[in-house]
């Protein structure tokens, strides 16, 4: 069954390899994949859209019949180690690594913000524009012009790897890759240690956190630097358990300089180090030692950098992509409107209250899950990032993981587990490749290309095929089969007649094989 399923799944990333291809976000100025041949046929929305949701529909598949073999709810079927479990990841995510991006064209921003530090450009006051070159022309056009979100930690990395990669762009991708395995591989050491010390079942958590598609897909796929923020972030909670809280605030603390969200850990972390404290005002103190390392890791990291703190600033500009999967932007937008149009204020202003207040009850709700999970922080903490982003201005697909992957080491409730389930599945599902629109043609390709993964796994599994294939043989054996067929031969002369057929008896039977046919000699 495992092997089954390594294929299943292998076959859906090559599928998705090639759907990327044909439906991706190729660099702009790809002299095979800009090719008119090629460009003709990533013209056919419908067919290549097909081809892609086939491949994110066959890895779903592999990853949820894994899922039942994980838990042992066959009894017939050995439950695979997490070695096992590893092997069947390398499997799964190899065609993902030398893909074009599909699904976001984040990585070609990475690419121009890393040289635009090379060059000595302060990516935190200009936008890839200023630089100009083939570096910034594969950008979309609202990050043209802005500056980069991200901290100083990861603006360096991808300075390096820029600093190899030149201006190339495939080689950048794979070096942004190779920025991304990295912190997969911390998310793969991490996640079982954590689960073990929480007693969770470590292949539960690591079928659920690390083979989950969102990681195949945006992680490795896409090459997002999220990867890198979690594989710190995980890695600093996994030394904070093990009685190296100071290292695993260092560790958090970078990861927070990769990307900002990962900065709610360093709360997360108190309770961990207050219980390995003794004495008076734990939390206190604990709390003071947890802000201390992050403010001195902020300001000696900032300082060997030398970027400067343009990224606070510039912590807002996501929010500039308006996703309807954000429960407050669409909130934002349909009461702007109306208030807008009762001349009470404007669609911003409205808009930017709206975010506020979820931000806001976000905080509230994580300083609940601090107080409420004392005993297993982590799952506090997943929850707290599940409501910052329920509650967030921005939501894409693969921020899921900040909390998925969390309350994957922690969280023994079904429930839970569930939820994880389910909002894997449903954001892995409704995200269409970047090189299309969302036309009515586009979305019939992602029908078509379910129905027919989904489709075939029901057939294989409800329809009995020996029944099926013996009727069919039956029933061509019948249509097939020879008989032989009795012909009172009488000479062409005879005083019946022969109607005229002068000794030429095929005539009598144009449909009939003449080599089959066996005349019965009658006596004269």
């Amino acid at each position: 069954m495992l092997m089954r399923l390594r294929r299943l799944g292998l076959a859906g990333s090559v599928t998705l390899f090639v759907g990327g291809v044909l439906a991706g976000v190729p660099p702009m100025h790809d002299p095979v994949l800009q090719s008119a041949p090629l460009k003709a046929l990533r013209a056919w929305s419908t067919p290549t859209v097909l081809i892609v949701f086939a491949g994110i529909c066959m890895l779903m598949l592999a990853w949820w019949r894994l899922g039942r073999l994980v838990r042992g709810t066959d009894p017939t079927e050995p439950v695979p180690t997490t070695r096992e479990l590893m092997v069947t990841m390398a499997w799964w995510g190899a065609p993902l690594l030398l893909t074009m991006p599909i699904f976001s064209r984040d990585v070609y921003s990475y690419l121009a913000q890393g040289t635009m530090t090379v060059f000595g450009l302060d990516a935190y006051h200009f936008g890839p524009a200023v630089m100009g070159g083939p570096l910034t022309v594969d950008i979309p056009s609202i990050w043209q012009t802005t500056p980069a979100p991200y901290g100083p930690v990861f603006l360096n990395l991808a300075a390096d790897v820029t600093k190899v990669t030149g201006e190339s762009i495939w080689f950048g991708v794979l070096g942004m890759r190779l920025l991304a395995l990295l912190g997969l591989g911390l998310i793969v050491v991490s996640v079982p240690f954590l689960a073990d010390f929480f007693n969770v079942d470590r292949r539960i958590a690591f079928w659920l956190g690390v083979l989950n598609p969102l990681v195949l897909i945006h992680l490795i796929g896409d090459a997002h630097n999220d990867a890198l923020m979690i594989g710190l972030m995980m890695a600093g909670l996994a030394l904070a358990v093990r009685r190296r809280p100071d290292a695993g605030a260092v560790l958090v603390t970078l990861a927070a300089l990769v990307k900002a969200p990962a900065g709610l850990a360093l709360v997360f972390i108190v309770p961990i180090w207050a219980e390995q404290l003794s004495g008076r005002a734990r939390w206190l103190r604990a709390g003071f030692a947890a802000g201390g390392i992050g403010i001195a890791t902020v300001v000696v990291v900032t300082t060997l950098a030398g970027t400067g703190y343009g990224w606070v600033a510039a912590l807002d500009i996501p929010t500039l992509a308006h996703t309807w999967t954000s429960l407050t932007t669409d909130i934002g937008y349909w009461l702007g409107m109306a208030a807008s149009s009762a001349g009470v204020a404007t669609e911003a202003q409205v808009l930017a209250w709206v975010r506020l207040a979820g931000l806001a009850a976000s905080g509230a709700i994580c300083l609940v899950m601090l107080r409420k999970h004392r005993a297993t922080p982590i799952i506090g903490l997943g929850l707290g990032l599940a409501a910052v982003l329920a509650l967030g201005p921005v939501v894409h697909p693969w921020y899921l993981l900040w909390a998925i992957i969390p309350l994957a080491t922690a969280a023994k409730s079904a429930k839970i587990q569930r939820g994880i389930i389910i909002a894997s599945i449903a954001m892995t599902a409704m995200v269409l490749p970047g090189g299309v629109s969302p036309v009515p043609d586009v979305f019939l390709g992602a029908l078509l290309g379910a129905a027919i993964v989904f489709g075939t796994a029901w057939a294989a599994r409800n329809v009995d095929w020996t029944d099926v294939l013996g009727s069919a043989r039956g029933a061509l054996r019948q249509v097939l089969q020879r008989e032989p067929v009795a012909v009172h031969a009488e000479a062409a002369d005879h005083a019946g007649g022969d109607r005229g057929d002068h000794r030429m008896v095929p005539e009598r039977f144009a449909r009939v094989d003449v080599g089959n046919v066996h005349l019965d000699e009658r006596a004269p």
